[in-house]
């Protein structure tokens, strides 16, 4: 069993190489002189993606914790109002 040191130095290290992985494939690739044959280009998919998959991420992102959120502050209000209807 991997130590929290070794475990946050791992998730670190694939977060530092799909950043920089983006970032090359955003910021860098589009603007290179380079054919489409390039064998460079085969470990990229098409520019398009490269803005709908974040925006997928984030929308199932932000609505998991609209979910997670509204769960427990709808479970307080039921624990809250089952108490006062005892008392």
């Amino acid at each position: 069993m991997a130590s929290n040191a070794q475990l946050g130095k791992l998730i670190l290290i694939i977060a530092i190489a799909v950043f920089f992985y983006y970032f090359f494939w955003v910021a860098i690739l589009p603007f290179m002189l380079i054919d489409e044959g390039n064998p460079i280009r085969s470990f990229f998919p098409p520019l398009k993606y490269a803005f709908i998959v974040p925006t997928v991420f984030g929308v199932i992102f932000l609505g998991g914790i609209a979910i997670f959120s509204f769960y427990h502050i709808w479970s307080f209000t039921q624990k809250s109002t089952s108490k006062t209807k005892c008392a």
